[in-house]
């Protein structure tokens, strides 16, 4: 006789399917937070009844207790993520009616759930940190075993892909930031979550890697492009990313003959800072005007000017906006398609934004671990979600041509 798939295996299923984008019914983080609960409790409710007659199901060995499992019924719940539906499991022939304490716990206490999938990740998948969660939010109602099996699964996704070959990924845009979270208990002081994707030669977008970075220093980025690079991936035809001097120095290291883009929104953060505030408002339009030039020598050229003009006025603006303003520019050296895509980080920062806001209850998390989860968690489901890039034969002939001049054949060279 053929054995059933248990309800429980059939959600992981769905959840596999929304990480390498295959299923994607809504938006990407809503849909795991949705199927994360859902699994947990599919997970719960199963244990309690292979605890309750004392064998796995298909097991066969003595019974503790008289009864046989009989299918299941379905049980809908509502949550903050939308209705989750239950697959609550059924027993005939028993000495004493199988009544599950989850489906009678959680019909006054579904409110808890997304809260409760949140501070799983935030505390870093142990089996004692999800046994001590669930007790706190539905009471003592999933065993050891239990939740060993729920941490084992859910931890699987992230090292699998954090370790994944990147030789197969042709990446044309390498997009490198940070964001800052209070990684350690017991210290103040936040540490960088280092973060990078890529736009393949498909026009995919793609996340590429996490990894924690102490104030994003060159030890730190120069580790993690390495980690890059010794999974495969090859060197890209521009970079975009801010100004760290860190980063900087590691991106001449690893990848010497990529272009860079500085990212425009980071420089011109910098640039307004050094403006005396009642400047800001008729400058900004005349440094967008730069930043936004039909081409790189138009670019250059009204950039030139404007520095000329008011290099006696706002001398520290000024000297900020020359000190790189070819490499602000660049993004105009390729196809005007791509143009939009090329200017600054923004993409990462608006995702990030996301992970704040999922997180902003949190004041601190108790390890590293946790934290790179969470971040994971955040960025792989949205991730799903981002629209790719166009490549039409036009824009693949231009590309190969700045391909050939950053990257001449050897018998050029010779």
């Amino acid at each position: 006789m053929a054995q059933r798939i248990p309800p429980s295996a059939q959600i992981k299923q769905e959840i596999s399917a929304l990480l390498n984008g295959s299923y994607l019914p809504e938006h990407p983080l809503d849909a795991f937070l949705r199927l994360g609960a859902q699994y947990l409790l599919q997970v719960a409710v199963e244990q309690e009844v292979t605890e309750f007659l004392g064998r796995a199901p298909y097991q066969r060995k003595k019974r503790s207790r008289r009864g046989w499992r009989n299918g299941y019924e379905p049980k809908t719940l509502k949550s903050s993520e939308g209705k989750l539906l239950l697959s609550l499991p059924q027993v005939r022939n028993a000495e004493e009616p199988f009544r599950s304490q989850w489906a009678q716990t959680l019909g006054s206490r579904t409110q808890a759930l997304e809260q409760l999938v949140t501070r799983m990740y935030v505390r870093g998948l142990s089996t004692r940190d999800i046994q001590g969660l669930f007790r706190e939010t539905v009471g003592p109602l999933l065993s050891k075993s239990g939740v060993s099996q729920v941490a084992q699964e859910l931890t699987r996704e992230w090292e699998f892909w954090r370790r994944r070959d990147l030789s197969g990924l042709a990446i044309l845009y390498l997009f490198l930031d940070a964001i800052y979270l209070p990684v350690r208990q017991g210290v103040k002081e936040r540490e960088g979550v280092l973060c990078a994707y890529g736009i393949t030669e498909g026009g995919e977008k793609v996340l590429l890697h996490l990894a924690l970075g102490s104030r994003e220093s060159y030890d730190a980025w120069l580790s993690f492009l390495h980690d890059l690079t010794s999974r495969g991936l090859q060197e890209p035809l521009l970079i975009i990313s801010d100004k760290n001097p860190g980063l900087k120095k590691a991106l001449r290291e690893v990848f010497p003959q990529a272009l860079r883009q500085r990212c425009q929104v980071h420089k011109m953060r910098n640039l307004l800072a050094k403006l005396p505030k009642a400047a800001i408002a008729s400058l900004k339009p005349l440094i967008q005007r730069v930043f936004l030039a039909k081409s790189y020598d138009q670019g250059i050229q009204s950039g030139k000017a404007l520095i000329a003009r008011f290099r006696e006025r706002f001398p520290s603006a000024m000297e900020c906006l020359a000190e790189d303003l070819e490499e602000c520019l660049t993004y105009l050296k390729f196809p005007p398609a791509h143009r939009r895509l090329l200017r600054t980080t923004n993409l990462l920062e608006r995702t990030f934004e996301e992970g704040r806001r999922r997180t902003k209850v949190i004041p601190r998390f108790p390890s590293e671990t946790a934290c790179l989860k969470l971040v994971y968690a955040t960025l792989i489901t949205a991730s799903q979600g981002w629209r790719g890039a166009q490549m039409s034969p036009q824009i693949r002939r231009e590309l190969e041509g700045i391909r050939r001049q950053i990257f001449p054949p050897l018998s050029a060279v010779a």
